[in-house]
């Protein structure tokens, strides 16, 4: 595979991941299920942690994938014959950390909730 092609692929690839966000953003799971949406025993707590963990998700993913769209071509100039496989991984990696940042959210949002309910 000639390093254009490794660019052209690359690139394509983090547009589709980028489209993928925008539908999952666009059309976020309605109901606690467990076939489609973020899905953490944290978030599938009750409808407000999920509904907040999908929106959260959601987002996290879009930008995640609109930086990623600069990995191939910044990657094109530093290691061409890798490009590709590179991008995977590095796009990997933030997906999965998606998973961290979200946890997190939920973590401070409803632990916040959760005192203020005490106090009251």
């Amino acid at each position: 595979m000639t390093n254009e092609n490794q660019l052209m692929i690359g690139l394509g690839y983090c547009i589709f991941m980028l489209i993928i966000s925008f539908i999952y953003f666009k059309y976020p799971p309605k109901k606690n299920n467990y076939l489609y949406g973020y899905r953490t025993k944290r978030s599938m707590q009750n409808n407000e942690t999920w509904t907040f963990a999908n929106k959260c998700a959601a987002k996290l993913l879009i930008n995640f994938s609109i930086y990623s769209l600069f990995i191939p071509p910044f990657l094109y100039f530093l290691y061409p014959e890798n490009n590709f496989i590179i991008t995977i991984i590095i796009h990997t990696t933030l997906i999965l950390s998606v998973l961290y940042f979200t946890e997190l959210q939920l973590k401070i949002k409803f632990k916040k909730e959760e005192n203020h309910k005490r106090r009251k």
